[in-house]
């Protein structure tokens, strides 16, 4: 799964990616999340951290990646 951030505001990202984490619970889930800037990832990092996720953040040229994997426990 994936969720192209680079055009949206933050806020709309982890919105969505809350969304996908509260609907899936207790299941395992892989999702690509990409965002346009370092700071961004981190906060989406954090937030997926908290979920009971891991997330790891690959950086390219002009946006970053954000593997986000596991299983949700809360949101």
């Amino acid at each position: 799964m994936e969720i192209d951030g680079r055009e949206m505001d933050v806020q709309e990202v982890l919105k969505q990616l809350k969304d996908i984490l509260s609907s899936k619970r207790a299941c395992f889930l892989a999702i690509d999340v990409l965002v346009s800037t370092v700071s961004d990832a981190k906060k989406i990092t954090g937030f997926a951290s908290m979920s009971g996720c891991t997330a790891e953040i690959d950086i390219k040229d002009n946006y970053c990646i954000i593997h986000v994997r596991g299983i949700p426990c809360c949101t």
